[in-house]
């Protein structure tokens, strides 16, 4: 724009309308020279007439938009009309807020001068504007209107109060790898669909760079930023947008979660008024991300399970209805699943990584279910699977489909764990008609194939129904047993081979309910375990065991050696060793002469059943591998655990005489042991071949119905 010479050649009139109106009205020939100013512009900028046409009005506009304003003037007097904001500095240098518009004067079709209207807005003016479109973006956000729609609206408000610059709001990925469209109302479509899935980085534009760098990134010229790479540039500038400021947007934990951009038609930098702008705009932002996140979030964990990311029991149970519902004349199918012996993976390596292998698990399950099928965590290690449209050969081919995924080990932190799943299922319409009855018998079964051996799958059948309710009434009893003094300790003897002698018994459980007889303890054991009943009956067992063995003593018996069972859960306790000390010091038994067993799959985690082993060898007691070979160890973990004996599991015994392979493994076992300096029992001898042969490989004790069965005390010692 030139410098305004002042000339008074324009109709009266213009002076006339112009000095009758608050605002201020100006008007300029068609090389930009200021004609005609009224009395409020005077006012308002502080300068004469006289003095205006003699002003530098690079010092009056503000220096950001020189350019622009410049550009605008220059298209009203091509003909066309314009609506802007812009920044002067009155004489006594108060910055004045202008909204201004201006249209050309046309006479016989050619364009002679514009006219134009400068409104004021005065600081509260413009904190009021922004203050006002604040507060309809909160209503909306609190109405619940649609996302989409109050992202629009931010860049909407904050286009109208800085007219001429459109605006983007771009969000980033879960990823944080890329932004995708958010809203940008009046950027050109072809250009929004170039950067909608842009990469975050340094050179894919100023909204990738500054979720990059994760501040500000102000490209004043597009042309020659280094931000920009060649096809967005040359996309942007082809669609007339010459500069771009970009500031990522956090969420409260400081992540980058979008990025707002303000583009301009002109090569120019941010105004103080625009970078209030966009910092107002980017809180507003976060905000809406934020709590339309949040409440996808609430809705997800409303019907969906956090960790695995299945359908939890809620929708699960939704949909089994409606299928029930809209499709009653098909049969379906629900499967009621269950992890074997997960608790042992929490308890021995911690619940990060049986989350870990619970996730695992749902991939592999999740891989060989169909279109027709709804995979639904129940909770903990338990999950429901729906399948609709399916008969009864179908659910059997899909459940052993089911158990072949784990046949594969799980790999986690660089060790393998094996495991397996027990499944029960119901069947619609023959089994029930109703959600509730379905779950219940589909649960039944599942018991059923546990009790089975695990690693199965069994339909639910009506015997099944009365079996559960034995279980049930089972459960009751059991948890009265010791108080009615049910439950008793048979002891069977552990002999030295060479020498023939008796010196130590195994301490073993029985109850005799009055309600079931004698029940076995293969029986009533899992139902402790499962219960946790095993905690106080294991601790009742040590401490009558060790009192037994006290009397034994006393009666001059020639025993150094009492043998009690460790259940998985006893082990992994948290006062084991401290519980264990205490009976000693109550029963004065010398804790040499104590023995307690474990089983090979409770040293799974070798790091954490060392730390546990550790603290009992510390009390001095003895420490047992029970039914050795038939656990998940390799045989290498026995080098690392402070172990005293190892049992050889009665399935090896029972075929030493009569198998090869058998008679191998046994007296392999034997020569390892020694070799590692533990002393060696073989579980189960029953036949004088079996003893000869374990004799001539120098196995160092036996146990077995050859030499005794378990007796209660006072047979023991009758026959001791």
């Amino acid at each position: 724009m030139q410098n305004i010479v002042w000339s008074s050649s324009l109709p009266e009139v213009y002076q006339t309308l112009f000095e009758q109106d608050d605002e201020i009205s100006f008007a300029m020939d068609t090389k930009g020279n200021i004609q005609l100013l009224n009395k409020a512009a005077v006012q308002i900028l502080g300068y004469t007439r006289a003095e205006f046409s003699r002003v530098d009005y690079s010092k009056i506009i503000s220096g950001d938009q020189l350019e622009a304003v410049t550009d605008r003037f220059h298209s009203v007097l091509q003909g066309n009309k314009a609506s802007f904001r812009m920044t002067v500095k009155s004489k006594e240098g108060k910055i004045i807020h202008l909204s201004v518009n201006t249209v050309p004067i046309f006479e016989e079709g050619h364009v002679k001068g514009a006219i134009g209207i400068g409104r004021v807005r005065t600081e509260e003016q413009y904190t009021r504007e922004l203050l006002n479109g604040q507060n309809y973006i909160l209503q909306m956000i609190a109405r619940g209107e649609p996302f989409g729609d109050v992202l629009h609206q931010i860049a909407v408000t904050m286009e109208r109060i800085s007219p001429g610059h459109p605006c983007s709001i771009l969000l980033c990925d879960e990823e944080k790898k890329h932004l995708s469209h958010g809203a940008a109302p009046h950027l050109p479509a072809e250009y929004v669909s170039a950067i909608n899935g842009i990469s975050i980085g340094p050179a894919q534009g100023s909204c990738a760079a500054a979720a990059f760098l994760r501040k500000p990134v102000v490209a004043a010229d597009i042309q020659n930023d280094p931000s920009w790479a060649d096809r967005n540039k040359e996309l942007a500038l082809a669609h007339g947008l010459k500069a771009c400021w970009s500031t990522p947007i956090f969420d409260d934990d400081e992540q980058v979660i979008g990025t707002f951009a303000m583009y301009s038609g002109h090569v120019a930098a941010p105004s103080e008024a625009d970078i209030r702008l966009i910092q107002e705009a980017t809180d507003l932002t976060s905000l809406a991300i934020q709590h339309y996140k949040a409440k996808e979030q609430i809705q997800m964990l409303a019907y969906h399970d956090q960790l695995t990311g299945l359908p939890n029991r809620r929708q699960f149970r939704q949909k089994l209805e409606q299928t029930i519902k809209y499709h009653p004349e098909h049969p379906h199918t629900l499967f009621f699943l269950d992890l074997d012996r997960f608790k042992f993976i929490n308890d021995s390596f911690g619940h990060k990584t049986g989350d870990d292998l619970l996730t695992m698990i749902v991939d592999r399950v999740g891989s060989c279910l169909g279109e027709n099928a709804l995979f639904s965590r129940e909770g903990g290690d338990e999950f429901t699977i729906w399948l609709e449209h399916t008969n009864r050969q179908e659910a059997a081919d899909t459940a052993a489909a089911i158990l072949e995924t784990f046949q594969e080990p799980f790999l986690l932190k660089e060790t393998e764990l094996f495991m397996t799943a027990s499944l029960g299922i119901s069947l619609y319409p023959d089994d029930g008609l109703q959600e509730q009855e379905l779950l219940r018998k589909a649960d039944i079964a599942m018991y059923e194939a546990k009790k089975q051996g695990r690693n199965m799958f069994q339909f639910y059948t009506d015997i099944l129904d009365d079996q559960s309710l034995k279980k049930l009434k089972m459960e009751s009893e059991l948890r009265s047993a010791l108080s009615r003094n049910e439950l008793s300790l048979v002891y069977q003897p552990i002999q030295h081979l060479e020498t023939g002698k008796v010196y130590g018994a195994e301490a073993l459980i029985r109850w005799n309910s009055r309600e079931f007889g004698f029940v076995s303890p293969a029986e009533f054991i899992p139902l402790a375990e499962e219960t946790g009943l095993i905690i106080p009956i294991g601790e009742w067992v040590l401490r009558t065991a060790c009192g037994q063995f006290q009397t034994w003593r006393a009666q001059r018996m020639p025993l150094t050696c009492m043998s009690v069972n460790l259940s998985i859960f006893q082990f992994y306790q948290p006062d084991l060793p401290g519980m264990i000390r205490s009976i000693l010091t109550e029963t004065g038994m010398e804790p040499s002469h104590l023995t307690c067993e474990i089983t090979e799959s409770t040293t799974m985690n070798t790091e954490t059943a060392a730390a546990v082993l550790m603290q009992l060898k510390d009390l001095g007691i003895g420490l047992s591998v029970d039914d050795f070979g038939t656990g998940y160890s390799s045989l290498s973990y026995l080098r690392k655990l402070p172990l005293d004996t190892l049992k050889i599991d009665q399935s090896f015994v029972r075929d030493i005489a009569v198998n090869e392979n058998a008679e191998k493994i046994a007296t392999t076992i034997i020569l390892m042991a020694h070799h590692l300096g533990l002393h060696v029992v073989a579980e189960g001898v029953e036949t004088p071949d079996q003893l000869a042969i374990l004799k001539a490989y120098r196995c160092d004790a036996t146990q077995g119905y050859l030499l005794g069965r378990p007796v209660p005390p006072e047979e023991f010692s009758a026959g001791a």
